[in-house]
């Protein structure tokens, strides 16, 4: 198994743990629509761009969270 693998199986695990439980009305999704209200624009550019990246449908020279992999390995 690859680390990314491993990164992504973690990941699933904590989410799957902190819904199992967490305190009502403080799911994940409900944060996110707390968020929407707040700042709409905001929090859709923002699944937009991990989507996009996690999708490969943003071109590297525009993609933010490549933008960050780069600085790392500087």
């Amino acid at each position: 198994m690859r680390a990314a693998d491993k990164a992504w199986l973690s990941l699933a695990a904590g989410i799957l743990a902190y819904e199992l439980g967490a305190p009502e009305h403080e799911l994940m999704s409900e944060g996110c629509d707390r968020y929407l209200e707040a700042r709409p624009w905001l929090t859709r550019a923002v699944v937009a761009a991990v989507a996009g990246h996690l999708l490969n449908l943003t071109p590297r020279p525009v993609d933010p969270l490549h933008w960050l992999s780069a600085l790392k390995r500087r």
